[in-house]
């Protein structure tokens, strides 16, 4: 965590340097969104599991319920907790949202809903298991991959896109708070 705090940081400063005259960024308004390298993420995750769903047998049956409950999962996930990170790229280039007041609601609100999105990891990791275990003759190689998939994709969630909504926060209201 200290690395990744670090890490942000260093891309701050390094988002201050360079030509000012070149402004490639284009200007926040309304609400940040999602970056699209997670959005697809997401709705490869979605498709695979769809697939998965298709199956007629007892693992097919099995992810329906994983299917339903990713796709709530990933709404809330997009609505709320990792919009912040659509910020990135703009703060990286020195700039600071009109809004910033309302993304530091956003950001403050978002420590209390992370126990809200680690019990729905665990509930995916427990319906994943159920999958798993509905595939009892090992047919569909194809759901150990996409466990892997989604395990790795939940991890980055807590260890890094998380923390970084948070971080992204506590960096505003430190710019806000020493505009002149």
């Amino acid at each position: 965590m200290k690395y990744f705090f670090y890490s942000l940081l260093l891309v701050l400063f390094l988002g201050q340097c360079g030509h000012k005259e070149e402004d490639p960024v284009i200007q926040f308004h309304g609400k940040p969104e999602v970056p699209s390298s997670i959005k697809k993420e997401h709705e490869n995750l979605l498709d695979q599991i769809h697939r998965i769903t298709l199956f007629q047998d007892s693992a097919g049956l099995a992810a329906i319920k994983l299917n339903d409950l990713m796709q709530h999962h990933f709404k809330e996930e997009e609505d709320f907790a990792l919009r912040p990170l659509g910020l990135l790229y703009l703060l990286a280039s020195g700039k600071i949202p009109e809004q910033s007041n309302e993304i530091i609601l956003l950001t403050d609100k978002l420590p209390s809903q992370l126990t809200h999105l680690s019990v729905e990891h665990q509930l995916i990791k427990a319906f994943m298991d159920e999958l798993r275990q509905a595939d009892t003759n090992g047919s569909h190689p194809e759901i150990i991959e996409f466990e892997k998939e989604l395990q790795k994709h939940a991890n980055n969630e807590e260890e890094v896109f998380f923390p970084a909504a948070i971080l992204i926060g506590e960096y505003l209201k430190l710019k806000v708070t020493r505009k002149p």
